[in-house]
């Protein structure tokens, strides 16, 4: 902002008594230690906010699809903490747009036109510094602790797959005995593993072989982690 501009937002702060321009944006501003519900443990929903938190939820179950009982607890963790990173900038949105609508009038005289929307933002930014610098850190924080959770889940996953690729294996060579020496089928066949998986990750392989031998191992893997039929049972 020039120095001009500077002496400007100066002297309206100054005929403002320095602070929110009208008896609404005052009394918000009073409350800069009031609790957002960033840092809480439990979720509090209003009834406006149900629908789209469960729409949330199972885009991140769908996702990341656990399988385990410690699985989901994880991934609910990682949809709560993508919830509360949607409402902090929720909270800064309205306080932008709260400021900004509050001052718009009281600075229709300044001179020139153009100027209203940077002194503006300079108001704003002086009336809400705290609670704005607030939300940031309380941003970051939520972010560090969401990366957090994904890492814990993708080790639990890892885990869980190697017990998994070595299950297939033995179901997979079980069905392909079937048509030759009439071996019986592994229990896990329609137990762990759908039947219908089992072949079509038969099939996808071969194709995966000829075509992308070389990405096969990420391909299958997506394809494991995506497959709508596979059912595998919870494990403790």
């Amino acid at each position: 902002m020039s120095s001009q501009l500077q002496q400007e937002a100066s002297r309206i702060n100054g005929a403002k008594s320095h602070g929110a321009l009208s008896p609404e944006t005052q009394a918000i501003c009073s409350k800069n230690s009031l609790k957002h519900g960033l840092t809480a443990k439990t979720l509090s929903l209003t009834e406006e906010e149900r629908e789209d938190y469960t729409n949330l939820v199972n885009i991140t179950f769908n996702h990341y699809r656990p399988i385990s009982s410690m699985e989901k607890h994880v991934i609910q963790s990682v949809a709560d903490l993508e919830w509360k990173i949607v409402k902090a900038e929720i909270y800064e949105a309205g306080i932008l747009a709260n400021g900004r609508m509050s001052n718009r009038e009281d600075l229709k005289d300044v001179e020139p036109p153009e100027h209203h929307y940077l002194i503006i933002e300079g108001l704003i930014y002086q009336t809400y510094a705290k609670v704005l610098q607030n939300l940031t850190l309380q941003r970051s924080r939520i972010q560090r602790d969401l990366e957090r959770r994904i890492k814990q889940f993708e080790a639990m996953r890892a885990e869980r797959e190697v017990v998994d690729v070595a299950q297939r294996n033995i179901a997979v060579a079980s069905l392909k005995g079937e048509h030759t020496d009439k071996r019986p089928v592994h229990p896990s066949v329609g137990s762990v593993f759908s039947r219908d998986y089992l072949l079509a990750r038969m099939q996808f392989e071969e194709v995966v072989r000829k075509e992308d031998k070389k990405n096969m191992d990420l391909k299958l893997a997506i394809f494991d982690r995506t497959w709508g039929c596979k059912s595998l049972q919870f494990r403790p």
